[in-house]
């Protein structure tokens, strides 16, 4: 199979169980799914068990008849894999969890601790600074690892839309505040 074949053929090969179609989807699909799980708190072996998950799923479609073709194999892929990803992480409830900003990973010099330790101070105190309800949404986001839709319930917005353009205008000021802090250091 040297060239890339069309969707319908490509589909047409993969019923049939031809081991080079299978090759092709992996080589033309796998990078878009590494890129989804790998930005979504995810590993490498997460992508690639999520992206056989749903060339199997795609297989038995196949094979008992059922797949319906209502839009290109690679939006049809992206979806089933994205799908399996968030039922994935609702199930495991994944958190990154709370890093003590006193805590010093191990370096290589006594510089490296003093500057690591100084990025913690500042930051501590830009979110001080930063006020309750921005605070309160950046660590819901960030370390809870919330949805929009779980913010938005939670602080009371009217819905995601709006705990996410809230999320924006947080971080930003974040943002300016840790580089002032940084700059009088």
């Amino acid at each position: 199979m040297a060239a890339h074949l069309s969707d319908t053929d490509l589909l047409e090969s993969l019923k049939r169980g031809d081991s080079a179609a299978f090759r092709q989807v992996h080589v033309q699909y796998f990078g878009m799914i590494r890129y989804l799980i790998l930005n979504n708190n995810g590993r490498e072996e997460d992508a690639r068990d999520v992206f056989q998950e749903a060339q199997v799923v795609l297989f038995e479609h196949l094979q008992a008849g059922t797949f319906e073709q209502k839009a290109t194999l690679k939006t049809w892929l992206y979806a089933v894999c994205r799908n399996k990803w968030l039922k994935r992480l609702e199930k495991e409830k994944r958190q990154v969890r709370f890093t003590d900003f006193e805590t010093v990973e191990p370096f290589d010099d006594a510089s490296d601790v003093e500057a690591k330790s100084e990025q913690h101070a500042v930051l501590r105190q830009s979110l001080d600074m930063l006020g309750n309800s921005c605070k309160k949404l950046l660590l819901l986001f960030y370390f809870f690892q919330k949805s929009m839709e779980e913010i938005a319930d939670d602080l009371n917005y009217t819905n995601a839309d709006t705990a996410k353009t809230q999320k924006y205008k947080c971080l930003q000021r974040l943002k300016a505040l840790y580089k002032t802090r940084e700059q009088t250091i």
